[in-house]
């Protein structure tokens, strides 16, 4: 009897639990069936009445001998809209897992490289791309004279104005060398800091196109930025005067 007993248990607990929107289901359809069938028993005069009770009546019926339908579409909804939120938690986790791959595959390839190239010496690859950093440094500011000569003289007068003529030169660099040269912007700090402490450049109303080509090489080539105030100073002290003046009378 007891073993009977603990089977009859152990089978009602594998039995899953309504759901309770049938019960609540179940008591609007027959609240909804009552009231048109006592609308449709009976009728009154109203023709509003009438079609109200009538369409009361079916809707109930319809919702009592179809609420367990009902009830599973609306689970079913809720089940389709809890995958989209699971999807897309995966969809997010799985981006990220292929960023950190792509990453691991460029510290595999870059380790591979140092491998072959330097010995395995982690501390030669190093300096080998400190070197390399400091040649396209260098490279890219001997680009600049170019660049001045072709775009920043607007005028032609040889001399760099300024105001608008002198922002808008810095805002050229900016876009064509911000993106390759590190630490640029604090590059392009100093060297406004020393252009706007000389005098002579307050005086003349500008610098001259050759002396501004030689400080931004200068600026985008120095190792430290933190010398570059100082570099540009100097520049402008050793810069002849009629390169510095406006008029060169």
């Amino acid at each position: 009897g007891s073993g009977s007993g603990g089977g009859a248990s152990d089978g009602s607990e594998d039995v899953p639990a309504l759901n309770p929107l049938y019960y609540v289901l179940y008591a609007l359809s027959a609240f909804v069936f009552v009231i048109g069938l006592f609308m449709y028993i009976f009728p009154s005069l109203s023709i509003l009445r009438r079609v109200t009770g009538t369409l009361l009546f079916s809707c109930g019926l319809f919702l009592l001998t179809n609420s367990d339908l009902i009830v599973t579409v609306a689970r079913l909804a809720m089940q389709v809209s809890r995958f989209r939120a699971s999807n897309k938690r995966f969809g997010e986790s799985v981006q990220e897992h292929a960023s950190e791959l792509q990453r691991l595959r460029k510290a595999e390839h870059a380790l591979r490289e140092v491998g072959t190239k330097f010995g395995g010496d982690v501390g030669q690859a190093v300096k080998e791309v400190a070197r390399l950093e400091d040649v396209c440094r260098s490279d890219v500011a001997r680009c600049t004279k170019n660049v001045c000569r072709l775009y920043c003289d607007v005028d032609q007068d040889q001399l760099i104005s300024s105001g608008a003529e002198l922002n808008g030169t810095f805002e050229l660099m900016g876009s064509i060398f911000g993106g390759a040269v590190k630490d640029y912007p604090e590059r392009v700090h100093g060297l406004k800091e020393a252009l706007l402490s000389k005098a002579s450049v307050r005086r003349d109303g500008g610098i001259q196109r050759r002396t501004f080509e030689e400080i931004m090489e200068c600026a985008l080539s120095e190792p430290d930025p933190r010398r570059i105030p100082q570099v540009a100073r100097r520049l402008l002290d050793g810069a002849p005067k009629s390169s510095v003046a406006v008029g060169g009378g």
